[in-house]
């Protein structure tokens, strides 16, 4: 008798994978930017209450 897995089996086998793929690609993205001497922090934009909608705003459109 051929030893089948589930569909369990293989869901959690591509999570880990995903998992594992996605950690490796924000790794490298760290490593790089520690070995160029980048600070990655400093590249993202700032996050300001004056880029959401107000209430008024949505409503009176």
């Amino acid at each position: 008798m051929m030893n089948q897995k589930t569909e369990f089996q293989k869901s959690m086998e591509t999570y880990a994978f995903l998992i594992a793929i996605t950690g490796f690609f924000f790794t490298s993205i760290v490593v790089a930017a520690l070995v160029t001497d980048q600070d990655i922090f400093s590249m993202l934009p700032r996050f300001s209450w004056d880029m959401i909608n107000t209430w008024d705003e949505i409503f009176n459109r």
